[in-house]
């Protein structure tokens, strides 16, 4: 271990060194902010990272062509970056970055928290690759905050796994909290009616995932509910009750929220976080009795198809552990697979449509999907013919749009 100035962290990395950065509120905004620097500097670096927020200052190094940027989920800044062509979409699900990002990574950047006496940090929020990557990349450097939640479970690392310690006085990146509006609270009361007594949860990013939470607070003891995945703000309610319940510990692998939630979560005793190869694995999912796994989207085809990575072709989110957990229901047993979206956009378009656009990359396949739910019902797919998904869909599309949709109408 060794403590160095930030203008020192990159001392003696090459010009191409392949990078990997923590993500989500483990976003390294110090040094992501000295990477693209060094990157001007040294002749230039590869960083492959998912959702980063905070939007780091990598701009100009990217427009400079000195810092390429590889996403597995577009977000922020690098959205726009990428509709111009300037960063690379890495179509991956989550639990493939430890097993084919991380080993082909130089470097591995994470964001710790103060260690304890025996020497321990946390990497607090997020856990899922960036376990994986203090082991497996070759250098390891952490910038250390005193805002960095202490948790249980997979957040611990040792002192002696990180290579070069740098101090940042930069706070934690934070996902701000989403107020489901009445809409994604009537998609969410439909769900409701599909969980099962007992069913094991795992919750997506979203309006209508949060407003679930919000539904399913004051159920989870009655209905027996576990909780697993992803903790956003609005879910300490529910993760509070599963816990009460008997439940807990709630597993994690990302904690996405503000300063409430990274204050519930330091020293829980109810929370664990886990990495990919335990969360993200359909083979450790599938252990899981009646795992639910409720997931958003862009647009749902008649047939089935869900499109949640893009819009006309230009990508604005990822994979994300939408298909590790998706493929895990199926093989539990007792086990679900809901998309759960509005039946418009907030514009009036409708996400019900006749065909995606064929610039969309089709992110889950008709097979994969149990049930469609909108604030209009259930379209249940599961065991359908084809004609039969397509009436079932047709009636849980917004009425103004069902006719133009039979008709074959975008």
């Amino acid at each position: 271990m060794e403590q160095v100035d930030r203008s020192e962290a990159f001392r003696d990395v090459p010009a191409g060194a392949r990078v990997v950065a923590g993500a989500g509120c483990g976003t390294p905004l110090t040094l992501l902010a000295e990477l693209a620097e060094h990157a001007e500097r040294a002749g230039g670096a590869t960083l492959t990272a998912g959702i980063l927020l905070g939007d780091p200052p990598l701009e100009r190094a990217v427009r400079s062509g000195a810092l390429r940027v590889r996403s597995w989920h577009v977000h922020g800044a690098l959205r726009r970056l990428r509709r111009e062509g300037l960063v690379d979409y890495l179509p991956m699900r989550l639990l493939d970055v430890s097993r084919f990002v991380l080993p082909e990574a130089d470097v591995a950047l994470v964001r710790v928290g103060p260690p304890d006496a025996a020497g321990f940090c946390s990497l607090g929020a997020s856990t899922g690759f960036t376990a994986d990557a203090v082991e497996q990349a070759g250098l390891v450097i952490a910038e250390v905050a005193p805002d960095v939640p202490r948790t249980r479970g997979a957040a611990a690392v040792h002192v002696s796994q990180i290579d070069r310690f740098v101090r940042s006085e930069t706070p934690m990146p934070q996902h701000p909290p989403v107020t489901p509006d009445e809409l994604s609270r009537a998609v969410a009361r439909n769900v409701v009616d599909l969980i099962p007594h007992g069913a094991t949860l795992q919750l997506g990013l979203g309006a209508v995932s949060e407003g679930l939470a919000v539904e399913l607070a004051p159920l989870a003891a009655e209905r027996s509910l576990g909780l697993l995945g992803l903790v956003t703000t609005p879910m300490i309610p529910l993760a509070e009750a599963v816990i009460a319940a008997g439940r807990g510990p709630v597993r994690a692998v990302e904690l996405m929220g503000d300063e409430r939630l990274m204050t519930w979560a330091d020293n829980n005793p109810g929370l664990e976080m886990g990495s990919s190869q335990q969360l993200h694995h359909p083979a450790v999912l599938a252990a899981e009795p009646a795992l639910v796994s409720v997931n958003s989207a862009v647009a749902v085809d008649l047939r089935g198809q869900v499109v949640a990575e893009s819009v006309r072709g230009t990508e604005i989110a990822g994979v994300g552990g939408s298909a590790d957990f998706s493929e895990g229901a199926h093989l539990s047993p007792g086990g679900l697979r809901i998309i759960a979206l509005r039946s418009t956009t907030r514009s009036g378009a409708s996400t019900i449509v006749a065909a995606h656009d064929p610039a969309d990359a089709v992110t889950a396949p008709h097979h994969s999907v149990d049930a469609v739910v909108t604030e209009h019902g259930c379209a249940w797919l599961r065991g359908r013919t084809a004609a039969q998904r397509r009436s079932a869909l047709l009636e849980v599309a917004a009425p103004e749009h069902r006719d133009q949709l039979a008709r074959g109408g975008r």
